[in-house]
């Protein structure tokens, strides 16, 4: 497949999976961090730094992947492998947040099957951060 039609293959997968993620994830990444950070009243120590750095890492993986998406759609692969480490790395912060909500999901689904849709807040964008990755793996 040409550069060309991966581009837009991957535009239209970050239309799709990446904006409902971030939507949804950036939603409660956000309230995690004014609940953790602004009201603290409602938590103690330890709850506040589990809840903040976890919305933490979730803004932070949110703007590595729009750092790494728009990065990617206007130079193609070799914007990819010259962005540097500190988009991966913030982007790799948002798949471990992402990947904690998928834990927390299934774990509380035992209790309310409603639980699950708590995987289209954030897990979404795990495809689109697979895809960037595998687009930076291949060769040119």
């Amino acid at each position: 497949m040409d550069e060309g039609r991966q581009r837009r293959t991957y535009a239209v997968l970050a239309l799709v999976c990446g904006i409902v993620g971030m939507a949804g994830g950036g939603t409660f990444a956000a309230i995690g961090v004014w609940v953790a950070w602004v009201e603290p009243a409602y938590l103690d120590r330890a709850s506040r730094l589990v809840i903040g750095g976890w919305g933490a890492a979730g803004l932070i993986g949110i703007v590595g992947w729009l750092w790494l998406s728009g990065r990617y759609l206007r130079k193609g692969r070799t914007g990819l492998r010259d962005a540097g480490p500190w988009p991966w790395a913030a982007l790799g912060l948002g798949v471990l947040a992402a990947l904690a909500v998928v834990g927390m999901a299934f774990w509380q689904a035992v209790a309310s099957p409603m639980a699950l849709v708590l995987l289209l807040a954030g897990p979404p964008m795990l495809s689109c951060a697979a895809h960037l990755l595998w687009l930076r793996r291949q060769p040119a």
